[in-house]
């Protein structure tokens, strides 16, 4: 059975991403399949992040892409809202999408976690 484990984070202080990104990380080492979901303002943080150097707040997130699988996956609304650019999102994000994919894709996920 794929174990799963959602991350949901809606803000962008350094400690919330820093949780965050620790949670994503250590869930996709022990191989789950991670979704982290991001809302407000920790779209532009986590976007911004894409780039960082491995020592800033948001950097874990973009590193749990590397060590297993876990998905980046931003609100379109929050996107829009944070006048975040759709190509960078597009760019440094798994996925832009809207309340009722957020709703499908994480529905039956017992691990569920809130920064």
């Amino acid at each position: 059975m794929e174990r799963r484990a959602v991350i949901f984070l809606s803000h962008a202080d350094a400690g919330a991403l820093r949780l965050a990104g620790s949670a994503a990380l250590a869930a996709a080492a022990l191989g789950d399949r991670v979704d982290v979901y991001l809302f407000g303002p920790a779209v532009p943080a986590v976007v911004a992040a894409h780039d960082a150097d491995p020592e800033e707040p948001g950097a874990a997130l973009q590193q749990a892409r590397t060590v297993g699988e876990c998905r980046l996956i931003a609100c379109s609304a929050s996107v829009v809202e944070q006048k975040v650019s759709l190509a960078d999102a597009e760019r440094t994000l798994d996925a832009v999408v809207g309340w009722p994919t957020i709703l499908e894709w994480s529905a039956g996920v017992v691990d569920r976690f809130f920064f």
